[in-house]
Parts: C-alpha cells; structure tokens; sequence
C-alpha cells in the first residue's frame, strides 16, 4: 500500500480477504514504526488490537473528510 500514508495518520482499511470496500468505518488502523526492531506494520483498532502488513490490505480511505 504504497500510496497509503505512513506517517501515523488513522484510516479506513480495506483488507485483502474482503470481497468489497467496507460501507462502515471498520476496520480502522494507523501505521506504526517499531522503533527497536525497525520495522513497520498497520495497527487496527479493537479489542485486542490486531497488526497487518502492507501484503494484507487492499485499499484504504481517509478516515475524516476535510
């Protein structure tokens, strides 16, 4: 998801298993940097919050509109 930003900004993510864009704001995630390992990943809100790579999402939108 390269045109997807990487700079920590929260978006509406469509994962890579589903058939269609999602109609709800679900799943929600921001990409973050493990500073320790250098690594990146898509954190996605919940209980337990989960982590994607870049492979596991498919499209993305922005979460608030300007």
């Amino acid at each position: 998801m390269s045109t997807a930003p990487h700079d920590g900004t929260p978006v509406i993510l469509w994962m890579a298993q589903d058939e269609a864009p999602p109609s709800l704001p679900e799943p929600v995630g921001f990409w973050t940097v493990n500073p320790t390992a250098g690594v990146g990943y898509w954190q996605i809100f919940g209980h337990p919050p989960r982590f994607c790579s870049d492979q596991q999402i498919r499209g993305w939108k922005p979460l608030l509109h300007t």
